[in-house]
C-alpha cells in the first residue's frame, strides 16, 4: 500500500493546496477517492483471510457441524465422492466470487486516478 500512495501524483495535491484545500479536505476529497481500488483490494484480501481462516475455527469449534465449509473440506476429502466434493468446493468459492463481481468496478479501476490527470 505504501508504494501505491507514494506513486500518487504530487501535482494534484499541489493544485488542491493552491485552490485553498486544507489537510482534512485534501484527504477526504482527493486521497480517499483516488485510493478506492487499493483499499477495496485490501479489504477483500483481509475479508478472505478472516472468512477462510483454517486454524482458528478448527481449533476452537470442536463440533464439526458448526465449522465453516472451508474448514471441513480437507477433512471430508477422503470420505466423499469426487462429484460431491467438487460441488462443495464450488459452494465455498461462491462467496468470494460474488463479492468480486459486485465490486469489480472498484477493483478494476486501475491506478484510481479517475480522470484526475489530463493527458
Amino acid at each position: 500500500m505504501k508504494r501505491f500512495f507514494d506513486n500518487l501524483p504530487r501535482e494534484i495535491f499541489e493544485a488542491a493546496r493552491i485552490d485553498g484545500c486544507g489537510p482534512v479536505r485534501l484527504f477526504v476529497s482527493i486521497v480517499l477517492p483516488m485510493s478506492r481500488p487499493i483499499l477495496g483490494g485490501r479489504v477483500d484480501l483481509r475479508g478472505a483471510r478472516v472468512v477462510e481462516g483454517l486454524p482458528w475455527p478448527l481449533l476452537i469449534l470442536g463440533n464439526t457441524s458448526l465449522q465453516p465449509l472451508s474448514v471441513r473440506l480437507p477433512a471430508i476429502a477422503a470420505q466423499t465422492d469426487l462429484g460431491v466434493f467438487l460441488a462443495a468446493m464450488l459452494i465455498a468459492c461462491f462467496v468470494p466470487i460474488v463479492g468480486f463481481l459486485v465490486f469489480q468496478r472498484a477493483f478494476l479501476r486501475g491506478t484510481g486516478l479517475g480522470g484526475a490527470l489530463k493527458g
